[in-house]
């Protein structure tokens, strides 16, 4: 018995169930990749990636006109348009964005890769796995074990979260990707007071401010340690810091001169604000940690979420009892590496969480908004909290500890099954009303030949964006669009008689409608789709 307890014990500290893992969790990134439905947010990635800003783009569509939708399709396949890289370069520049690095990098993908849907979402794939290496070196060179690198990348293949952006075109895993280079980069500038890893350090971190500037707080948690702990690196690490700030000032003078644009683009936040208080905002976030691990559900969806805020439990028991799980096992491992591991260490880890920490929950406080629950924007902490656990892992295995090696293999079990439910469900994570958006492009692709009245507006002013996100969805290519202004004249003589089987007016504003209402009168009538009672659109009688 005891020789195979031994061999148990020297087999966990052997790299190969971590790479059995890793290999799987790599694998599971393909899976379903192109399933999720290409929502809002990925659409407006592309139409970004274009360098034609939204107003340039109504400047390009002509009003009052009919097109097929093909013409309008086409502005999701960018090999198809006549764009140069230079153009796009220029165009990005003068987008109101805070991710431009992403868009960018996209630029010369497309190029390389295609330009289809999972195209753009298989970059992300591929930042993924160029991340698991330098998680490793982190993780060893952080903790002194190539233990903790093998921990390090294995959890990480299989954290529902990461994996979830993993598989959607926006900007998390790329930063993600800077976030564990900066810290790396400084650690080894930290040890070896090396010219080459301080500008390794200052490149990374200035492609994490572009990549989001909310990366400002990692480069802030940076600084106070090497003020408390590194005195002899102070002015090293101010001249770096100068550096980073002058590779970032021309966006920083983009964001100034686009202020305005900025501050209305992040007036959502506010609608995403539960009933809250400054210990539900603490809870949110505390919330969002288990999101790590755990099984990963929407934030107002998840059991926990409804107890805290709803004081209510509509089922999730399990789900709930996990996530309750993971975050006592969380608070153990903060707790541990605080109180008896090196004060180096344990508040290298720290000082990564609590800068974006603090400013998530003051700032909700101040603005009344909610974004300690948008989980997305806490790559950050984490990142922090991630290591966190892994260097609470890594020592309890190398101490033969084995109820350690049952919670690994647990993480290891729920982040796999999270990963398959996630993957097969083809709305997660997404708006609400992206069903809506699936329901109209299926009603629209079973009619004979619709024609679309639109002047890009509703649902929550989404734009020429919102309806790309329908037509990208539909099947069939004998759909046509008017744009219309939405005080258009004589709209009767834009439209061919006899030739269209049904006429719909869709993400329209009140202006148009009302337009419209006079010239058709009783023949147009209000419809709303199936289980959308909110979502309302009408059709014409013609």
């Amino acid at each position: 018995m005891e020789k195979f307890i031994k061999t148990i014990k020297e087999f966990l500290l052997r790299p190969y169930l971590y790479l059995i893992i890793l290999v799987i969790g790599t694998s599971l990134k393909f899976y379903k990749l192109g399933n999720r439905f290409f929502w809002f947010d990925e659409v407006c990635t592309v139409l970004t990636v274009s360098g034609i800003d939204f107003n340039q783009y109504y400047e390009l569509i002509p009003e009052n006109e009919i097109k097929n939708i093909n013409y309008y399709t086409d502005f999701l396949h960018l090999n198809k348009q006549n764009h140069s890289i230079g153009s796009q370069l220029k165009g990005l520049f003068k987008i109101a964005t805070l991710n431009p690095l992403h868009y960018a990098c996209l630029i010369f993908w497309h190029r390389i890769a295609g330009d289809d849907t999972i195209d753009y979402r298989l970059f992300n794939v591929l930042v993924f796995i160029l991340t698991l290496p330098f998680l490793f070196l982190l993780a060893r060179t952080l903790f002194k074990t190539n233990l903790a690198g093998w921990i390090a990348v294995s959890l990480y293949s299989v954290s529902p979260f990461f994996h979830f952006y993993a598989q959607e075109a926006r900007y998390n895993t790329l930063w993600a990707f800077f976030l564990i280079l900066s810290n790396y980069f400084l650690l080894q500038a930290i040890n070896h007071n090396k010219l080459k890893w301080w500008i390794g350090y200052s490149i990374a971190a200035i492609l994490a401010l572009y990549t989001s500037i909310m990366a400002g707080f990692l480069i802030i948690g940076h600084f106070v340690y090497i003020m408390i702990f590194k005195k002899e690196l102070r002015i090293k690490y101010c001249i770096n810091a100068f550096i980073i700030l002058l590779g970032y000032l021309p966006w920083i003078i983009a964001i100034i001169h686009n202020r305005a644009e900025i501050t209305g683009a992040l007036a959502w936040h506010s609608v995403f604000s539960p009933n809250q208080s400054f210990w539900k905002l603490i809870a949110g976030q505390l919330i969002g940690f288990t999101r790590i691990f755990g099984a990963f559900v929407e934030p107002f969806s998840s059991a926990y979420a409804y107890l805290l805020f709803y004081n209510k439990l509509p089922g999730g028991y399990i789900e709930l009892l996990t996530s309750v799980l993971i975050l006592a096992v969380i608070i153990s491992s903060i707790i541990y590496v605080l109180k008896k591991e090196p004060k180096e260490i344990a508040f290298f880890l720290a000082l990564i969480i609590l800068p974006l920490f603090l400013f998530f929950y003051i700032s909700d406080l101040l603005r009344r908004t909610g974004t300690s629950f948008i989980w997305r924007y806490h790559v950050i902490s984490f990142i922090g909290i991630f290591l966190f656990m892994v260097y609470f892992l890594s020592q309890k295995l190398r101490q033969g500890k084995y109820l350690y090696s049952g919670i690994y293999l647990g993480l290891v079990i729920v982040g796999i099954l999270s990963i398959l439910s996630t993957s097969r469900d083809r709305f997660w994570g997404t708006h609400y009303f992206c069903k809506a958006n699936v329901e109209e492009a299926q009603m629209f692709s079973n009619d004979r030949k619709p024609l679309l009245i639109t002047d890009f507006s509703f649902p929550l002013e989404l734009r020429l964006g919102g309806l790309l996100t329908v037509l990208n969805e539909c099947t069939s290519e004998n759909i046509d669009i008017l744009r219309a202004s939405p005080d258009i004249k004589n709209a009767k003589e834009k439209i061919p008689e006899k030739e269209y089987s049904e006429i719909y007016v869709v993400h329209a504003s009140e202006e148009l409608i009302q337009n419209l209402k006079l010239q058709f009168g009783e023949k147009m009538d209000s419809l709303r789709l199936q289980d959308q009672s909110w979502f309302k659109f009408w059709q014409i009688d013609y």
